[in-house]
């Protein structure tokens, strides 16, 4: 029996301002003025303030129950979970275009920047402002059961399960109906009785995400109490083959899926914040596979390779199918370790990673439709030297008082060694006069020399 209390007070305050300059850039290599811009469009500046604070306490009872008997076993689980939040959203952005204050305009005519609003209040481009009060209660539970058997000479484990939940959100104003779902799910692993070491996995379920808070606030602040569990169909299936190549263990994996889902909760990325919708008004599907392979390719160390492929879109309101916000089509990963042979002691790793761009996000205020470009491919290097002191096969000869560690190690890493900017997410700069609004791009860290000290008592 577990019964656990959780308390978290989250705080978003912020005033950003911000001055930008549009116009035509020289793209002319060689040129004396190439890169700077040679005719400006627009000059304007945009404020956006917010004072959020989220005060959110959960409390949990749970029993979790295992039954073991011949080569099956049965497990089970039953939870009882109050979420109680508070949350106040506070928000606004005003945007100045040539020195003036402008008004939300995106459903009509462009602005006319000396137009003068009729009662001389200045208003914000946009506002939120929401104060909300929301007690989620859910029942849930779970049972599952395990068995190994066999199929002629060849190993066979079977499990099968099912997970079910009811749950309840209220308001201050409004109760939202009871929803519940019930997920069915199983998985067969067969070893079959061949020279090669392989293992086979299939499995598929049906399975249900119920919307925790944010997922029930929509873009304007307020809450949608019947939002339903987002639903997805899982396919899978996957083999792990282990060898001997140079006389060291190795290990290749693979993997293929297949993901239906419907009452998709659509979001957009505003900055690096998730915008949901609260209307389930999507449905999408995602495909994929993943290759790995690891092992000993130098004596006592561990390296891999990796290459993993996905595409998820998304059909919102039956206008066609659009990449979600997750759609990263190609990664290749590599990390490679090594030592000197003369100093085994003296260890070095390499770590390389390249991804396609992910989709660039839109503004919370627009059509997703109108915003499909990608950030980007990110590419990175990290590069890191340690030197082992003290080990289970090594002591200190002349500084012995650290002999009382188990291990102690001190080493340097640059990470993002060549200084590739790379970016997460989109600001987008709004031009009044034309409503065009420019994707500016977030960069993440640049290089960063670090130095490590590790030691294990």
């Amino acid at each position: 029996f577990i019964a656990s209390v959780f308390n978290t007070q989250e705080q978003e305050h912020f005033d950003l301002l911000s001055e930008y300059v549009i116009g035509d850039v020289n793209a002319v290599p060689g040129s004396e003025n190439f890169g700077e811009i040679e005719s400006v469009d627009g000059v304007g500046a945009e404020l956006s303030h917010a004072r959020n604070d989220l005060d959110a306490l959960i409390f949990n009872l749970q029993h979790k129950g295992t039954y073991e008997y011949n080569n099956s076993q049965i497990d089970w689980g039953l939870r009882f979970t109050q979420e109680d939040i508070r949350d106040r959203v506070n928000e606004f952005e005003f945007i100045s275009d040539s020195g003036f204050f402008v008004n939300d305009e995106i459903d009509t005519t462009p602005l006319d920047p000396f137009d003068t609003i009729d009662d001389g209040i200045i208003e914000p481009f946009s506002s939120i402002r929401a104060d909300n009060e929301v007690v989620t209660r859910r029942v849930s539970g779970f049972g599952q059961w395990s068995g190994k058997t066999t199929l002629g000479k060849h190993q066979l484990w079977l499990n099968a399960g099912v997970r079910g939940q009811v749950w309840n959100v209220q308001t201050e104003t409004i109760s939202g109906d009871s929803q519940f779902f019930v997920s069915p799910r199983a998985q067969v692993a067969l070893k079959p009785d061949w020279e090669k070491d392989m293992l086979f996995r299939f499995s598929t379920g049906l399975y249900h995400q119920p919307p925790f808070y944010r997922e029930l606030r929509d873009p304007t602040g307020a809450v949608v109490p019947n939002v339903n569990a987002q639903r997805s169909i899982h396919f899978s299936l996957s083999n792990d083959y282990s060898f001997k190549m140079w006389n060291r263990p190795f290990k290749l994996t693979s993997e293929i899926y297949y993901k239906s889902l419907t009452n998709v909760n659509t979001y957009t990325l505003e900055n690096v914040r998730l915008r949901y919708r609260a209307n389930n008004n999507a449905e999408a599907f995602a495909q994929g596979l993943d290759f790995r392979i690891n092992g000993e390719f130098v004596p006592g160390t561990e390296s891999w390779f990796s290459f993993g492929y996905l595409k998820t879109e998304e059909n919102q309101d039956d206008r066609g199918y659009i990449a979600r916000p997750t759609d990263q089509r190609l990664k290749f990963g590599i990390l490679f370790q090594d030592y000197v042979k003369n100093i085994p002691n003296l260890k070095m790793y390499l770590n390389l990673v390249y991804q396609t761009g992910l989709p660039g996000g839109s503004p919370s205020n627009a059509d997703p439709y109108e915003f499909q470009s990608r950030l980007r491919d990110y590419r990175r290097v990290d590069i890191g030297t340690f030197y082992v002191l003290v080990d289970e096969n090594k002591k200190a000869k002349t500084l012995r008082f650290l002999n009382s560690f188990k291990t102690f190690e001190i080493g340097v890493e640059v990470f993002n060694l060549f200084n590739l900017q790379n970016s997460i997410t989109n600001s987008f700069v709004r031009d009044a006069v034309t409503l065009e609004e420019f994707a500016v791009p977030n960069f993440l860290t640049p290089r960063i020399l670090n130095f490590k000290v590790k030691m294990q008592l």
